[in-house]
């Protein structure tokens, strides 16, 4: 194993990859940071509302996280009133998800100041890089699921 390698970041695909989700995710937040919610909050919230009635797991499944982190953010959008969970009839343990009024309004507030980031991202990338980048990600999810 070449360790000087290893230790400079330059075959290590994870390493990489988190530095710059890592950056990625500083980037949206300062953009955000106005409307008081961070980047995972706004994907937390974005994908319940678009999946009424989801899961805990599911929303794990489908953000790629694991439950304690989605859990531990939609506790903090249920206490904020954006979020609320409700029961299964058929087994009390399993909880959907849905977003309240208040939940919608934060994300008509947020999506704009989103929006700016994602523009300034892809002007700054170029049209093409930014498919590309998109494709690569989405390749790299497959590959590794």
């Amino acid at each position: 194993m070449d360790r000087l390698a290893f230790a400079r970041g330059n075959r290590c695909a994870c390493g990489n990859i988190r530095r710059a989700a890592r950056s990625v995710t500083q980037y949206y937040d300062s953009y955000l940071k106005p409307s008081g919610i961070r980047s995972t909050q706004l994907s937390v919230l974005l994908s319940i509302s678009l999946n009424d009635g989801i899961t805990i797991n599911e929303l794990a499944e489908l953000l790629v996280m694991d439950q304690t982190t989605v859990t531990r953010n939609v506790g903090i959008l249920e206490e904020r009133g954006y979020v609320i969970s409700v029961a299964a009839v058929n087994d009390g343990r399993k909880r959907h998800l849905a977003v309240t009024d208040k939940g919608t309004e934060k994300l008509e507030e947020v999506m704009p100041l989103w929006d700016a980031a994602q523009s300034r991202l892809e002007a700054d990338l170029g049209p093409e890089r930014f498919r590309d980048m998109l494709k690569l990600v989405n390749q790299l999810i497959i590959l590794t699921k």
